[in-house]
C-alpha cells in the first residue's frame, strides 16, 4: 500500500440528529494530505499552536487525559484478556447488540482463532442527556486542532477531512477513514428491534500507517461506534476488528504481513480507545457544567 494509495477515499461524515445525538469529529480545515505535502507530518506534535494557547477551550486540554473506571482500567491490564469464544465477528455485531439487556461484553480484547485482533470498549456516563450533548456538538468549537487535541491531549496531533494523525496506542501513525459505515451497512434498526435505546451506529473501514513509514503496508481495522441514550445516562461502545475490512456486508481478511495480529497491539488500541472516549465525554460533561455557571 503505496503513499498514492491512501489519497483516494471516502470522508468518514456523520450526519447530526439533534432527537438523537452522536459525537463526530470536528477536523482542521486543512486540505487532505498528499504525497507533496506529507512532510508536514514530520515536524507535528500535540503542542498547542499560539492561537489554540490563546482560547478559552484551551483550558479542557490543560486538564489532561481523563482516567477511565476501574472496571475498564481492569478488562485492559496485560493479562486481563477474554476468553475469545466471547468475542463475535462483525457479521455477527447486530444480533451481538440489538438483543435484551444489550450486549453481555462491554470492554475486553482478544485476538480470535482465526489471527484477527477484537476489542472492545464501553464507556457510560452518568447524567448525560441528548440535550448536553447537542449543547457540546453546537458550541465546543475550539479554533484549529484544539477539538481533536483535547480530545486526548497527548495523543491527539491533528484531524483532516477524513483522516488523521494521532498515537493509537502501538506509536504515532497517519489514521486514514476510507469508508463511512453506518447501522444501515451492518443491517440495524435505530432504535434496535430489542435495544429502544440504541441512537446511532457509526464507523469506517480504518487503515493505519506508522506516520514515519509512509510506504509500508498499512493495519487495515474495521471500526464500529454504538451509541446509547439511556434514561439518566449516555453509552459509548467501540468495537475494533484488527486485520479485516468489512465491503458488502462482509469483512475481508487483511492480516499484517499475513500473520496474526498479537495480543500486545489488540491490547494496545483497546487501551487507547477506553482513554479516549473517556476523556471526550469528560469534555462533554465538563462544558456543560461550565456553560450553567
Amino acid at each position: 500500500m503505496a503513499l498514492k494509495d491512501f489519497e483516494n477515499g471516502l470522508k468518514w461524515d456523520v450526519p447530526f440528529n439533534r432527537d438523537m445525538p452522536i459525537p463526530f469529529v470536528k477536523h482542521c480545515g486543512r486540505p487532505l494530505l498528499t504525497k507533496e505535502n506529507y512532510h508536514e507530518v514530520f515536524d507535528m506534535t500535540s503542542d498547542l499552536t499560539p492561537e489554540e494557547a490563546a482560547s478559552p477551550f484551551a483550558r479542557y486540554f490543560a486538564m489532561g487525559p481523563a482516567c477511565p473506571s476501574p472496571e475498564n482500567r481492569l478488562a485492559t491490564e496485560i493479562g486481563q484478556e477474554i476468553d475469545p469464544s466471547q468475542a463475535f465477528t462483525v457479521e455477527e455485531y447486530v444480533n451481538a447488540m440489538d438483543k435484551p439487556n444489550s450486549c453481555d461484553l462491554l470492554t475486553g480484547y482478544c485476538v480470535m482463532p482465526n489471527g484477527v485482533g477484537f476489542a472492545q470498549m464501553t464507556t457510560i456516563t452518568p447524567g448525560c442527556t441528548a440535550e448536553v450533548m447537542c449543547n457540546f456538538l453546537d458550541h465546543f468549537n475550539p479554533p484549529g486542532d484544539l477539538y481533536y487535541k483535547s480530545w486526548f491531549p497527548g495523543a491527539h496531533f491533528c484531524h483532516y477531512p477524513g483522516a488523521a494523525v494521532e498515537d493509537v496506542g502501538y506509536g504515532v501513525c497517519y489514521v486514514r477513514f476510507l469508508d463511512g459505515l453506518t447501522e444501515k451497512d451492518v443491517g440495524m434498526p435505530i432504535p434496535g428491534k430489542y435495544d429502544k435505546y440504541c441512537c446511532g451506529i457509526t464507523g469506517a473501514n480504518v487503515r493505519h500507517w506508522p506516520l514515519h513509514q509512509p510506504d509500508r503496508d498499512p493495519i487495515c481495522i474495521i471500526e464500529l461506534c454504538y451509541y446509547r441514550q439511556l434514561p439518566d445516562a449516555y453509552e459509548t461502545r467501540v468495537t475494533f476488528w484488527i486485520g479485516q475490512e468489512f465491503h458488502d456486508g462482509k469483512a475481508t481478511m487483511h492480516l499484517p504481513d499475513g500473520k496474526p495480529v498479537t495480543l500486545d497491539l489488540v491490547r494496545s488500541l483497546c487501551l487507547h480507545g477506553v482513554w479516549e472516549t473517556n476523556t471526550l465525554m469528560r469534555n462533554v460533561m465538563a462544558f456543560w457544567k461550565d456553560c450553567q455557571d
